[in-house]
């Protein structure tokens, strides 16, 4: 194993403040740095944004934020590990949606699934639902 000196840790945390100044996720002042208090959001929403992009342009689809309330429908095309966690790509229509997953999400991948969009989690269906009579 490869041993690491004082000199090499003091220039990584060297790097990596000058690297979170230009980002604008800290800030210099009176000779120390100060962190944003949403940095890993911001981190967070920069990796689902990149993703996206690339997730839309390789299925040719554009990409819908889901938001508290919407109602989601489509097929659940695959699992997606980032860093910040694991999503799940829905495709509706000619859009793409990404969705927090969950352990339920696992055996209906590229099948229909539908769930409603809530504050903390999101309540889901799978499979085609039926409409018609039902009983109470």
């Amino acid at each position: 194993m490869a041993r690491v000196s004082g000199r090499d840790v003091r220039a990584a945390q060297a790097r990596r403040r000058q690297w979170l100044l230009v980002q604008g996720l800290a800030s210099e002042e009176q000779d120390r740095i100060v962190y944003r208090a949403n940095m890993i959001s911001i981190l967070r929403q920069r990796e689902l944004n990149r993703v996206v992009g690339q997730l839309s342009q390789e299925l040719g689809l554009s990409y819908a934020e889901a938001r508290a309330g919407d109602r989601i429908e489509g097929t659940l095309r695959r699992l997606v590990e980032l860093a910040c966690g694991k999503y799940a790509a829905i495709e509706r229509s000619r859009e793409l949606t990404l969705v927090p997953w969950r352990p339920v999400l696992q055996r209906p991948i590229g099948k229909e699934v539908s769930g409603v969009v809530q504050r903390e989690a999101i309540s889901w269906n799978t499979g085609r639902q039926r409409g018609g009579p039902s009983v109470s």
